[in-house]
């Protein structure tokens, strides 16, 4: 919730470690900060956030180790908290061979849902399985996240793609009785893909896919779906490229109650078109999980305008239960002498953790405006809806943040920074909508420096 007062770690150069430090103090003052639909009383809030960033960059490999950790004193109605929150680890290596090139990540987070700020969870890990977070309820939850990507034979005529993944999410008892439709999980994936390359504008490719899922719900399910796939991409002319794709998938789910199967063939079929100002692409998928078979057909324009950027989607989605729905995004970039923005609107279909069918739509729109050379206002707007594909199913959540903030930087590396915050929460399962207002004022400092 808010803004962060510190600023942003530098890039860092090539050539070199590079360590950056940042602490920010904020001080938070919320009528309504579990978002109730009657709210308990007035809560205040003292967060220290202290942040270490090493990172070393050189021609052939990136290296960045990130930690954070927050120590919070806090008042709320009937209660108080203090102490060490939200301990964030995140690394990240990638490495350039001749022919290859190794990719590892990991992550692990452990903190309080009612200080979690959904928007800022899903925008920051974008690629990580992220479950419950319209979901009201206490209690912590513990993301664990690794992987590993290695590719060789980048420029011979057979290259080799592998892929290893753990994503992993745990909930306190708190958390679980509050919401039954919370409980931990984990999906442990692996991949390869054998790519023949006939020619400079045709190859041929092979994917075997197994990803296992284990859940700790009511009916203790555990479900493996294995999936193969082969395809061709061709530039059909320098300016028009094909890639298509026919593969089976097989999906066994099993729970308290047996033993269920879906399988089913898949394919895919992309034509992108180059163009002097960008591209522009036409697309059909059909896909199988738990639940049967999706099909989606879209088109796509990604567009560079003079003063920023534009990509726009849109198509249709058929689900198993036999409904369509329109999909799409649309995310455009504008950079101006002193202000920019950001507008991001996404609409998909994909299927929960409890194996339910699922439309989420998220806008976001962030701008900026810097005053003078030392002060900036900021705006930021962030809506999301979660209804699920059959009524009943999943419950329909929507959630609303609005912040305003006005930004100072006292010195080079001290910045002070003041403003509110707008949350809003409507729920099918609550008996009314909540709404919380908040003022915040903090003050933050980053520096970096070079062993």
């Amino acid at each position: 919730m808010g803004s962060q007062t510190a600023a942003a770690p530098q890039t860092p150069a090539r050539g070199g470690l590079q360590v950056d430090l940042g602490f920010d103090t904020k001080l938070t003052v919320d009528d309504n900060y579990q978002l109730q639909p009657n709210s308990s009383g007035t809560s205040t809030f003292w967060d220290n956030t202290f942040t270490f960033d090493l990172s070393s960059v050189t021609g052939v490999q990136d290296l960045n180790l990130t930690a954070s950790g927050v120590y919070r004193y806090g008042q709320i109605p009937g209660r108080t908290v203090s102490g060490l929150e939200d301990p964030t680890v995140r690394f990240r290596y990638t490495r350039d061979g001749l022919n290859s090139r190794l990719d590892v990540n990991a992550r692990y987070r452990h903190v309080a849902r009612e200080f979690l700020d959904p928007f800022q969870v899903e925008q920051e890990d974008r690629n990580a399985i992220l479950t419950g977070l319209f979901l009201p309820g206490g209690g912590t939850v513990t993301y664990r996240n690794a992987g590993i990507d290695y590719v060789t034979g980048l420029n011979d005529p057979f290259m080799l793609a592998l892929s290893l993944s753990h994503d992993q999410t745990s909930y306190d008892s708190v958390a679980t009785a509050a919401n039954p439709l919370l409980f931990g999980n984990k999906t442990d994936s692996a991949s390869a893909t054998a790519t023949f390359k006939f020619s400079q504008i045709t190859a041929l490719y092979f994917q075997l896919g197994i990803d296992e899922y284990k859940a700790e719900d009511s009916v203790r399910t555990e479900r493996t779906t294995d999936s193969f796939a082969v395809g061709l991409t061709h530039d059909i002319d320098p300016a028009l490229a094909l890639d298509a794709q026919i593969g089976y998938t097989d999906v066994e789910t099993t729970t308290t109650g047996g033993t269920a199967s879906v399988d089913g063939l898949t394919g895919a079929v992309t034509l992108t078109k180059t163009l002097t100002n960008g591209t522009v692409y036409g697309s059909v998928d059909s896909s199988v999980n738990e639940n049967g078979t999706t099909t989606s057909l879209s088109f796509g324009r990604d567009l560079q305008l003079p003063l920023g950027n534009l990509t726009a989607v849109v198509g249709g989605t058929y689900t198993p239960s036999g409904d369509t729905y329109v999909t799409g995004s649309l995310l455009l970039t504008r950079q101006l002498k002193t202000s920019d923005l950001t507008l991001a609107i996404d609409r998909g279909v994909s299927t929960n953790t409890s194996s339910a069918d699922v439309v989420d739509t998220r806008v976001s729109f962030t701008y900026g405006y810097a005053i003078n050379n030392n002060s900036r206002l900021s705006l930021s707007l962030n809506w999301g809806q979660s209804e699920s594909v059959l009524a009943g199913a999943a419950p329909t959540v929507e959630r609303t943040t609005l912040d305003a903030a006005y930004s100072y930087d006292l010195t080079q590396d001290w910045a002070l920074t003041g403003g509110v915050s707008i949350r809003t929460r409507s729920d099918s399962t609550s008996p009314g909508d909540a709404r919380s207002n908040a003022v915040f004022l903090g003050l933050g400092r980053s520096f970096s420096y070079r062993p």
